[in-house]
């Protein structure tokens, strides 16, 4: 049993085709929404054709807040020997109208343009603050190059909390999406190494290194740009806000999925010049 059960994760996590099938049950909700309007954000034009942008850079007092949530989490965080290099710190009882990170998820300069970028057709899949710890030299999961497949179309809002202005802070790296078009096709998910990748890339300055220090914001849509992340030598604070299409592969994560109720709740507190129709379909879908 216990072997059956690792070849369902292994492909499960690992052909593409099963996360396509996966997309099916959600294909009711496809039809679900008509589109909003457009709004003008330059940002999503730059992601639709690079796939990527600078996002709104985060007062230095709001990045302070944050800090002393969760600074004293991390620092109790006991790095694991093996698996992913990365904690979330954020649980459900952070989820109210004070909390900055969550103020953040639902704030017009984030949800708004994620909005945007998928015509209104879209689904909240997490909310986390990842602390990313020091691993050894091997390379673990997130930490080769990869791009995400939890959806056909992906929208990543990562804020950094603490300053990440050199190779050692572990800063995400990444390729744009037309140079990710470069590597190679695989019907598995491919997790390559940085010597596969320049092989394929055919240029290392093709490379991109987003640098910043606390409060900085870039958006990435990961299903369509190569990257990594979490190569830290020391510690690294940093919010990922994702947003996926209305017909994503795989669930959202558990803090989306147990505190749906929860969440709309404090959208709609937050949010009320947003439709409730339209909340209501981005964290139920």
């Amino acid at each position: 049993m216990k072997k059956l059960f690792k070849f369902y994760y292994y492909v499960r996590w690992n052909l593409i085709l099963v996360r396509l099938i996966g997309s099916i049950k959600y294909a009711k909700n496809f039809f679900k929404n008509g589109l909003i309007k457009s709004l003008p954000f330059e940002s999503t034009t730059q992601i639709n054709n690079i796939g990527y942008s600078l996002g709104p850079t985060i007062d230095r007092s709001i990045v302070e807040d944050i800090m002393n949530i969760y600074k004293e989490r991390g620092e109790k965080i006991i790095p694991r020997p093996t698996g992913s290099p990365f904690v979330n710190l954020i649980d459900s009882n952070d989820i109210s109208v004070n909390n900055p990170i969550i103020k953040l998820a639902f704030s017009k300069e984030i949800l708004d343009a994620a909005i945007d970028y998928f015509g209104g057709k879209l689904s909240l899949d997490s909310i986390q603050l990842l602390y990313s710890f020091t691993t050894n030299n091997e390379l673990r999961e997130s930490q080769y190059w990869h791009k995400d497949f939890g959806d056909s179309k992906s929208f990543h809002a990562i804020t950094y909390l603490n300053d990440v202005n050199k190779i050692e802070d572990g800063p995400f790296v990444f390729i744009d999406k037309v140079d990710t078009k470069k590597i190679k096709k695989s019907i598995f998910i491919r997790r390559i190494n940085d010597r596969v990748l320049i092989e394929e890339l055919g240029d290392e300055n093709k490379i991109k290194y987003f640098y910043g220090s606390s409060g900085t914001t870039v958006f990435v849509d990961p299903s369509v740009c190569y990257h990594y992340g979490s190569r830290c030598k020391s510690y690294r604070y940093a919010i990922f806000i994702t947003f996926n299409t209305d017909t994503p592969y795989t669930n959202p994560i558990r803090l989306v999925t147990e505190n749906k109720s929860k969440l709309l709740n404090v959208a709609t507190q937050l949010r009320p010049d947003l439709s409730p129709k339209l909340l209501q379909s981005i964290i139920y879908n």
